[in-house]
């Protein structure tokens, strides 16, 4: 018998959590399962779903201000148990545990079991947080720290399991970096860059500050800054190119904004840093060593658990800019060392995060929901899986 999954997200912009998704529906086994999205309206996600050829269904997806916090309306959590009941999923796998209060609520009221992923860190939850933890089958955190953060949080689920994002570890094979670099007149440098939205809590600001330490020692290096203000408003791009400039940058830094092609970009990087405040995991550090980049980090959430310090990069404290331009300035001394490091990189990768074993670790989750049993189905349990 194949199984139905429901696969909800109420966001329709095309962020970490959303690449993360769309990977594992793309990569799920469709001779065990049978898959359907239902997302929120009006962004570039939809697009990418219809593109991958996934059946998606669109709901409007509204909510209640209630204070700091939202929470869905009666008539869009109707809207989407409707679709329940007419869809028969028999699971429901929801992109967000922090976000998705309709599924939770829908789900319940259908007896349909639900999974969360959790793929931001849980500072403090609210007994309605619990309470849909508490209601759900299971809880993917996408690292250790996340999970962590989520127990500490008082927040308990059935299972809660770490189950890392997953690339293609095969990525390197289909971009072109050289064409980026002749697009952006980057032929013959040393290229630095920073590739996430724009919001202060990703630490542009302190990449920014980095490259002023830097730029005299390496005049041949270009910093790029690729990525636009997805959630922050778009005077914080205008502030960051302010920023730059009063750094004395202007001839050394490149503002792509966003680019659909951004593992193309990426792979016409030297280095890759992420300088974030803190990250859940980090995918874009993941994809950077399956293009077999170095990567200079801060010592933030998930990230620790990717990047091995000295071995596939670099990992710095948050918010410091001089160890930040310390640690580029090792990879830019010595490339032939940091490609190495880059190479050590795609094989982590492949040994740890690639999206082959994040899809089978998600469904045989799935299966020990749906079949718990007997541990997997019969075929499962003859060939060993």
């Amino acid at each position: 018998m194949k199984h139905r999954i429901l696969y909800v997200n109420p966001n329709s912009l095309m962020g970490g959590g959303e690449i993360n998704q769309l990977a594992l529906i793309r990569h799920i086994d469709r001779s065990r399962f049978d898959v359907e999205a239902v997302v929120g309206a009006g962004g570039p996600y939809v697009d990418a779903l219809r593109a991958a050829a996934i059946q998606t269904k669109v709901i409007q997806f509204e909510y209640l201000r209630l204070g700091s916090r939202r929470l869905p309306t009666p008539a869009s959590v109707a809207e989407l148990y409707r679709h329940v009941q007419e869809d028969g999923p028999h699971v429901i796998h929801s992109a967000s545990l922090a976000e998705d209060h309709h599924s939770a609520i829908a789900a319940l009221r259908a007896r349909v079991p639900m999974v969360h992923d959790q793929q931001t860190m849980v500072p403090r939850a609210l007994l309605f947080d619990k309470w849909r933890a508490r209601h759900s089958a299971a809880i993917i955190c996408i690292s250790n720290a996340i999970r962590d953060s989520l127990l500490n949080a008082g927040m308990a689920a059935p299972i809660v399991e770490v189950i890392y994002s997953g690339v293609d570890p095969d990525i390197h094979k289909e971009v072109d970096g050289l064409r980026i670099r002749r697009e952006l007149n980057l032929s013959g440098f040393d290229v630095v860059g920073i590739a996430s939205r724009l919001a202060p809590e990703k630490g542009h600001t302190y990449f920014l500050q980095a490259a002023a330490l830097l730029k005299d020692k390496f005049p041949n290096c270009k910093f790029i800054v690729v990525g636009s203000p997805m959630y922050a408003p778009p005077e914080y791009e205008v502030d960051l190119r302010e920023a730059a400039s009063s750094l004395g940058l202007d001839d050394q830094i490149i503002f792509t904004g966003f680019r659909a092609d951004v593992l193309h970009v990426m792979a016409a990087m030297d280095v890759l840093v992420c300088a974030a405040d803190e990250e859940a995991l980090g995918r874009v550090v993941l994809e950077a060593m399956a293009l077999g980049k170095p990567v200079v980090a801060t010592r933030a959430g998930g990230i620790v658990e990717t990047v091995v310090d000295g071995v596939t990069g670099f990992l710095v404290p948050p918010r410091d800019p001089a160890s930040l331009a310390s640690a580029i300035s090792a990879c830019l001394t010595d490339l032939d060392a940091a490609r190495r490091m880059g190479l050590k990189g795609q094989e982590r990768v492949r040994a740890f995060y690639s999206i082959h074993q994040n899809a089978d670790r998600v469904q045989s989750l799935y299966r020990r929901i749906l079949e718990p049993a007997s541990g997997g189905s019969p075929d499962e349990r003859a060939d060993g899986r």
